[in-house]
């Protein structure tokens, strides 16, 4: 009995090996998204999810070259025929796939997340997030964040609004 114990505890102490994670180009449907270069913020969800310690995410210039190699763009891998090709080529455990939706200045403060109106006022952004898992036909997980920023308009508050969707995703995938 002792024995098992003893193999219980070394078992919990030791470190959970690493997910690897390749964040690919994201895919911007947003109004305004080109002031703050939206396609390209898989660059800070990458580095937002090194710092858990949780993950060894694939360089960006990697998963971008990958892409590219493959001929695909940022939309087609939310299919996952494609998303599979990605990740099995970059040899990564998850591919993260992503959407904006809104990141869009709005004309209103009431901080709803209406409709983007023009004519400033607040900023919003929405992130839509796909996992992409191996052996996977179907997304392991799919969400949508979102985040308001009354009052700070242009690419200041999209910029704000955009971090604050990305931290909420790495929260998220952080508890997979």
């Amino acid at each position: 009995m002792a024995a098992v114990a003893a193999l219980a505890a070394v078992a919990l102490a030791q470190p959970q090996a690493l997910r690897t994670v390749a964040v690919a180009p994201f895919w911007d449907l947003s109004a305004d998204g080109i002031q703050v270069d939206a396609e390209h913020m898989n660059r800070d969800l990458s580095r937002l999810l090194e710092r858990t310690g949780r993950f060894h995410v694939v360089p960006v210039d990697r998963v971008s070259g990958a892409v590219r190699s493959l001929g695909y763009f940022p939309s087609q891998l939310f299919h996952s025929a494609r998303a599979r090709e990605v990740r099995e080529l970059l040899g990564a455990d998850w591919l993260v796939v992503g959407r904006w939706t809104h990141l869009d200045s709005t004309a209103h403060g009431d901080g709803e997340l209406d409709l983007p109106r023009r004519g400033g006022g607040g900023a919003v952004a929405v992130l839509e997030v796909w996992v992409w898992e191996r052996g996977a036909s179907r997304p392991r997980y799919e969400a949508t964040f979102d985040a308001f920023r009354p009052a700070v308009s242009g690419a200041l508050g999209l910029r704000e609004a955009a971090q604050e969707v990305l931290r909420k995703a790495v929260a998220a995938l952080a508890r997979l």
